[in-house]
């Protein structure tokens, strides 16, 4: 491997856990007041993704109603190991944000959906992730966003590939 291959590869993996970690310390900053945690924020900023999904997507990607989802599916879009997500939840219904029901499909997983409270905070979570985009896309042109979005998808997609590959 070359020099710059090295130095790229150390330098790429740096620069996307310095990303994760300042994003999650813009979010816990910005929810404390509204007593969330980051954790809580992303759960949150997942349901209202899931409920902008035309209902064919739904139907087509987890089977169920237009704003359910359910822990297992957060747990991997989120990439949460299962029992911080299980506490998540608990202090999100404990909250208001969310309600829990059986799974329509499996009766031995529960889905969750955003309350009123839930869906009215949401105009607060979509400012705070507003504000957060223009910050660290400043100076990016719409064409360069859309790259850097298009290259970050696959990346992660490989990473996910490559790392829940076994070893041989």
């Amino acid at each position: 491997m070359s020099m710059q291959q090295n130095t790229l590869q150390r330098g790429l993996g740096h620069n996307i856990m310095a990303f994760d970690k300042y994003f999650r310390i813009y979010l816990k900053n910005n929810l404390k007041d509204h007593n969330l945690n980051a954790a809580e924020g992303m759960v949150l900023l997942s349901l209202l993704e899931n409920g902008r999904k035309t209902e064919g997507e739904i139907f087509n990607s987890i089977h169920t109603s237009e704003s359910e989802i359910t822990q297992d599916q957060l747990v991997q879009e989120l990439h949460y190991d299962k029992s911080v997500m299980t506490r998540t939840m608990q202090s999100l219904e404990g909250k208001g944000y969310v309600v829990r029901a059986v799974n329509p499909m499996d009766s031995r997983s529960f889905v969750f959906s955003m309350t009123e409270n839930g869906a009215a905070f949401s105009e607060v979570l979509m400012t705070i992730m507003t504000e957060w985009n223009t910050a660290v896309l400043d100076e990016f042109s719409p064409a360069e966003i859309d790259l850097l979005n298009d290259m970050l998808a696959r990346l992660a997609q490989n990473a996910k590939v490559a790392g829940t590959r076994e070893r041989e």
